[in-house]
């Protein structure tokens, strides 16, 4: 009898310990959305316009992840280019004093374009505009990584609470050269 019930609450301790675990594994981002229909981050960092300007100028960012945020919050798990050769795709980003310069890459080409445009930062809702659009609301910033939300577009779908299409994207901060060769292409 006394294994049986052994057996028993060990059985039912699997159980609880395994419920706790897939419980708390899941750290991925969720999204709501503001009145303008811009995806926020439930978990977003508040990086002030000082600590922004520390950790952002100067720097060279490659975008490494990008998934589409849907109208429930959540993200699509599968990277957003995969599959999608010969199309635009990842950019890269660099952030000098007031400027950002996009840099848009294509499997076929060295480059697509270059676009740089007057930047300005809102600590308020960690939002970085460039000639007054939204270009990226950074959810996080930390050992050479950012996390975002990037507007790619018009929603061909609509599986998003606006006409805009947006991205969750993981950024990696570039070294000085990979920053010096990319910037040879403006």
């Amino acid at each position: 009898m006394k294994r049986k019930l052994h057996g028993i609450f060990l059985s039912c301790l699997a159980m609880v310990v395994a419920v706790a675990f897939s419980a708390c594994s899941n750290e991925e981002e969720t999204f709501s959305f503001d009145e303008n229909g811009v995806p926020v981050a439930v978990g977003q960092q508040r990086i002030s316009e000082e600590q922004f300007s520390a950790m952002i100028d100067g720097a060279g960012w490659v975008e490494t992840n990008t998934h589409e945020i849907y109208a429930n919050g959540d993200f699509d798990k599968r990277d957003y280019w995969d599959g999608m050769e010969g199309v635009a795709g990842t950019s890269r980003f660099s952030f000098d004093g007031d400027k950002i310069s996009e840099y848009i890459f294509i499997q076929q080409l060295p480059k697509m374009g270059c676009n740089v445009k007057s930047m300005r930062y809102d600590a308020s809702t960690n939002t970085v505009y460039a000639d007054g659009q939204m270009a990226l609301r950074v959810i996080s910033v930390n050992n050479g990584w950012m996390q975002a939300i990037k507007i790619g577009g018009v929603a061909y779908k609509q599986r998003t609470q606006s006409k805009s299409l947006y991205f969750y994207v993981t950024l990696r901060r570039m070294s000085p050269e990979e920053k010096s060769d990319m910037e040879t292409f403006k």
